[in-house]
């Protein structure tokens, strides 16, 4: 019997990876720096489901350890089919003129392949570096050492500086296209024991770099190539810090139309409840959906991979009391629950406090349309640190009050895109 011992995958970077949403960009400075830690996205792959297509082969690539060549080899007939693929002509959405451009080819697949593995690996690096930072508090700068390396990079080998150091923060590797730098995180006594010495702050000198795209200067560390002098495993973090200072990429920025949403799925009457029943059993309907109950509470994993805490504390109000009979949702708890449990798409969504200016509320938000029985209508979903909402609605199909559900709809798709169901 053969035994094929296969590369486990890296739990931190495959993590990383499937907690970002999606972002449309038409060239690669569109989507900048730690935006790229929040959502994937590939210049030029203006259709969701392109988007949808290379991110699942990124995915299977870092999780299962998916050679390039059989990415290529997979992921190329189907880009070809969709017409993906060689040099034609495309809509600049920055200025709406036709350019000729570069689509799919063995070169930007290498790219993709290349990028997106070693900044993953990177953030889950980083992430597997910080819980044991108290034991290990100090990182020192790899660099490979042959004719490829850059000249910087050969540099800032063997330096050694505390995990907190600013340098980290825009000199953690990986610094550029094709950049195979890393760190080796060391203890006191590694120190003593490779003899390896605390060096002292670098000298940074930077350079002048100018996005043309939004016409923003920055200072760039030389030899870090623009767009990767920041550290990944960090990034995340600030993209969920509100806006103006941090905030998330719009995964279709304006000029893109959104694409139609799939279609819709049938639900059983079922899924309505009585409008006669007392707080305490729509409570125990809605907990039972997930497998939890009164005092029992759970912890639910989405389709997404982010956890939501399944509790009678979600129908708490601020005195502790139980509130059920708001808006008319608790005949529709259920449709919220399935809802959750299988949406059409996931979004996060920074929204500025209707009662404090300048204070922003991270929501991420559910959506889910349903057909058959129960009617046409859509369930809204939306959970953040200030609480949750839900709503569910079904108008008579066709007039005024379809497109004011489709209004509706539209305003609630914005934001960055963190999941979307396939068709």
């Amino acid at each position: 019997m053969k035994i094929r011992l296969a590369p486990l995958a890296p739990k931190e970077a495959v993590k990383f990876f499937r907690k970002k949403g999606l972002a449309v960009g038409f060239d690669w400075r569109d989507v900048w720096k730690e935006e790229h830690a929040a959502a994937f996205t590939v210049a030029k792959a203006m259709r969701v489901d392109i988007l949808e297509d290379i991110r699942g082969a990124v995915d299977t690539a870092i999780a299962k350890g998916v050679t390039f060549n059989k990415f290529k080899k997979n992921l190329r007939p189907v880009l070809q089919a969709k017409g993906w693929w060689g040099r034609k002509e495309l809509i600049d959405p920055l200025d709406g003129t036709a350019k000729l451009v570069q689509l799919g080819s063995d070169r930007r697949l290498k790219t993709i392949f290349d990028t997106n593995l070693r900044m993953s690996y990177a953030a889950g690096r980083w992430e597997r570096a910080q819980r044991v930072k108290k034991t290990r508090p100090w990182l020192r700068y790899i660099a490979v050492l042959d004719d490829r390396t850059r000249p910087q990079h050969r540099d800032w080998h063997g330096i050694v500086r505390p995990i907190d150091d600013g340098f980290w923060q825009t000199h953690t590797p990986p610094n550029g296209w094709k950049c195979r730098c890393s760190f080796q995180q060391l203890s006191d006594r590694d120190l003593k024991r490779f003899g390896h010495k605390v060096s002292k702050p670098p000298k940074i000198k930077t350079r002048e770099w100018l996005n043309k795209r939004t016409g923003e200067v920055s200072k760039v560390p030389v030899g870090i190539s623009p767009g990767f002098d920041y550290n990944v495993g960090e990034a995340r973090l600030r993209a969920f810090t509100p806006p103006p200072r941090g905030g998330l990429p719009a995964s279709f920025p304006p000029g893109v139309p959104l694409p139609p949403l799939p279609p819709a799925r049938k639900a059983s009457k079922k899924l309505r409840l009585p409008d006669n029943l007392k707080d305490e059993a729509y409570v125990a309907k809605f907990l039972a959906a997930f497998g939890a109950k009164r005092g029992k509470p759970k912890i639910f994993t989405d389709v997404a991979g982010e956890d939501l805490i399944i509790s009678e504390n979600l129908f708490r109000d601020a005195t502790g009391a139980i509130k059920v009979k708001k808006h008319d949702r608790h005949t529709q708890l259920l449709l919220l629950a399935e809802t959750i449990k299988d949406p059409d798409e996931i979004w996060w969504v920074w929204e500025e406090s209707r009662k404090r200016k300048s204070v922003w509320h991270l929501r991420r938000r559910y959506i889910r349309r349903w057909a058959g029985d129960i009617g046409a209508g859509i369930s809204v979903f939306e959970h953040g640190q200030t609480g949750w909402t839900g709503v569910t609605t079904f108008p008579a199909m066709g007039g005024g009050r379809q497109k004011s559900l489709d209004s509706y709809l539209g305003k609630q798709r914005h934001g960055t895109l963190a999941w979307r169901r396939k068709k």
